[in-house]
């Protein structure tokens, strides 16, 4: 077998890997549901109100590994939920243990047990993988969140937010997906006339794409650092955001608003004296914001 023809060039157009994580309440099932044609797969009593959403409650861990392999022939679902992390891990728990003729994960010895959890992990993401690149099936997995202490090997410490499990399995967990997102509150403080009281006041939803020492969040899809998430169509502001932050979208952005700007010719040429090509969407994106504010009015 000549391995050589297997080489490939560019990416497949398929549907993210998103992982949402963030407290109870905040609509992460709701955005869940916002995605196309979905299919919930989950033993918890989040869908109250979104009785038109498709659903299964698997009976174990084996029979969500047989319902993936079903859906790999084919179905008229779009985009497979995974709702919620903490509860897949305790299903893993109870499949493994019930196979081992263990009572419960602590009996296999120091940290086997979640060894060996991980292992299951990773044969259930290898599987969703497999989906998705043979239906082109889009896999929205969503995770409660706890405060814990994070200890930084410097000395400081400070309280953050963490997805619920144990270390390893979110570790994994964390690496998988093309988006680990994160859904808060924004909150501002207001401070009254007169007085020196600060209230604090909770705002909109929205959703944190970057890594921050107050939660975990990362993506590879070139996000710009907060997203809106509204009660509707929460996932379709992130398909637009993917669509319009590709570094092929940018990139005809900044020159269109180069060309229609108030600079001289001069000072235009000076904004590309080195190839957009090679430079990083960060800048692209920052030169597009200045660019905006030198339009003709």
């Amino acid at each position: 077998m000549n391995v050589l023809t297997k080489i490939k060039r560019g990416g497949e157009n398929l549907p993210p890997r998103v992982l949402l994580a963030g407290p109870e309440g905040i609509g992460k099932s709701t955005y869940g549901a916002s995605a196309p044609s979905p299919l919930f797969v989950s033993q918890e009593d989040g869908l109250t109100g979104l009785d038109h959403v498709a659903r299964i409650h698997p009976s174990s861990f084996a029979e969500i590994l047989m319902l993936i392999d079903q859906l790999k022939s084919g179905s008229e679902f779009k985009t497979l939920v995974i709702d919620t992390m903490d509860w897949l891990e305790r299903a893993i728990h109870q499949f493994i243990c019930a196979r081992d003729g263990k009572q419960n994960v602590e009996d296999y010895g120091y940290g086997k047990g979640y060894k060996i959890a991980e292992q299951e992990l990773v044969t259930l993401l290898s599987k969703l993988d497999a989906l998705r690149h043979a239906q082109k099936i889009g896999i929205v997995l969503l995770a409660h969140v706890h405060i814990r202490t994070f200890i930084d090997p410097t000395g400081n410490s400070w309280d953050r937010y963490e997805m619920k499990g144990h270390k390893g399995f979110t570790g994994i967990l964390r690496e998988w997906p093309d988006a680990c997102l994160f859904a808060t509150y924004e909150v501002f403080k207001h401070k009254e006339r007169g007085s020196n009281i600060e209230k604090v006041i909770g705002g909109d939803r929205i959703i944190r794409t970057n890594w921050s020492p107050g939660w975990d969040a990362k993506n590879r899809l070139n996000l710009p650092e907060v997203l809106p998430m509204p009660e509707e169509n929460g996932y379709g502001v992130l398909m637009a955001a993917v669509h319009d932050n590709k570094p092929e979208t940018l990139r005809k952005e900044f020159l269109a608003l180069l060309s229609t700007s108030s600079l001289s010719e001069e000072d235009r040429a000076k904004w590309v004296t080195v190839d957009p090509e090679t430079v990083p969407v960060a800048r692209i994106r920052n030169g597009i914001g200045k660019l905006k504010t030198l339009q003709p009015k």
